[in-house]
């Protein structure tokens, strides 16, 4: 049965009377009304339980559910925290409480109770998915990444990695080095950062790297950034600047991201860049617009769809982009996490540049954390 028939199925059950004796029969509703997004109606037939049956561990745990989805992750731990002290061992109860202390910003509470959870039901995928989320996100981590280009005037080969430490549970400290091969050049930079959870939705990170003696690397490229999480959209703001040989680039940029549901993202970039040239003392302004789709098809794979007009990635603009900044590029990817805590992304771009020429690069990066 397709997941659209089974959505269609479960509606015409919600539709069928129930028997209001049966209390098992009405969370059983509740719970696929949940499933269908009909919160609402979820959140009547759990609270209707609880009227009745005030220590009702299910409808707690279910009520729990919506409130934390709805955003009310206050109101959801005053639900679930009392019920903890009579549900013994239980590892939906865990669950939920995990998912509302994340809501609520608590990362290392909600690392504990998806642990308790996991060790009760080591099966359960959604206790798995929920606890590598949150490992990711809170935890130390490596990151290897490299890539490799072909169609312009050289190849270029170029790899990085970063390193990740929590030092505090909102403050995590970084390291990271890259280096980059072309035709007759060798680069490579080093640098540190630092990433400050500032609140229960805010994060702002700061990042330094530079080389000296670089052909197409920057010698320097200095960035912060700030993000704030708001119910289904994610706003921020970025700027940063790139000293190059014969060049300095200043680039500022609004991000958003919209995610309706646990299936689709769309992230959105726009950046005005304004680069100064030293040999003719002239400087010019360029405008760079990023969309990206992300569609979680699968429990542990996701694929990805880009368009990008100018700078796809300041991260990877090199000296030979400074005076062609307008190009178009379109990138297809596949994200795949594994239980291991590993999460390996390969992508491939096809981009146009100016004076007809085109290159393709293809890409992949392995990120493990470790709790």
């Amino acid at each position: 049965m397709t997941s659209f028939a089974a959505m269609l199925l479960l509606t015409a059950v919600l539709q069928t009377p129930v028997n209001p004796a049966d209390v098992e029969a009405r969370l059983w509703v509740a719970r696929q009304a949940l499933r269908l997004g009909r919160v609402d109606e979820a959140e009547g037939g759990f609270r209707s339980v609880l009227r009745e049956h005030p220590e009702d561990v299910d409808a707690r745990i279910g009520l729990g559910m919506v409130l934390t989805r709805t955003g009310d992750w206050q109101g959801a731990l005053e639900v679930l925290r009392p019920a903890e002290q009579t549900a013994g061992e239980n590892a939906d109860l865990f669950s939920a409480l995990a998912r509302a202390y994340r809501s609520g910003g608590d990362d290392q509470r909600a690392l504990e109770y998806f642990s308790r959870a996991r060790t009760l039901a080591p099966d359960d995928p959604d206790v798995a998915l929920g606890y590598e989320a949150v490992a990711r996100s809170y935890g130390h981590w490596i990151a290897v990444e490299g890539f490799e280009q072909s169609g312009a005037a050289d190849d270029v080969g170029s790899g990085s990695i970063t390193v990740d430490v929590r030092v505090m549970p909102r403050l995590h400290l970084e390291a990271m080095g890259r280096a980059q091969k072309g035709s007759g050049y060798s680069d490579a930079a080093g640098g540190a950062g630092g990433v400050w959870h500032a609140g229960r939705a805010t994060t702002v990170a700061c990042r330094a790297i530079g080389g000296s003696g670089n052909v197409a690397l920057p010698a320097s490229d200095v960035a912060g950034d700030v993000v704030h999480y708001a119910a289904l959209v994610e706003i921020g703001a970025s700027i940063r600047r790139l000293t190059f040989t014969d060049a300095d680039v200043v680039a500022a940029s609004p991000v958003i991201a919209w995610i309706p549901n646990d299936f689709w993202r769309l992230d959105a970039r726009y950046t005005y860049s304004r680069s100064a040239f030293d040999a003719t003392g002239s400087s010019k302004g360029d405008n760079s617009v990023m969309l990206r789709e992300t569609w979680q098809g699968w429990r542990r794979a996701a694929v990805q769809a880009t368009y990008a007009y100018g700078i796809e990635s300041f991260e990877d603009l090199t000296a030979d982009r400074i005076n062609s900044l307008g190009a178009t590029t379109l990138a297809a990817g596949l994200r795949i996490d594994v239980p291991s805590l590993a999460r390996i992304t390969a992508t491939w771009e096809h981009q146009w540049r100016s004076k007809d020429t085109r290159i393709d690069r293809f890409a992949v990066s392995i990120v493990q954390a470790i709790p």
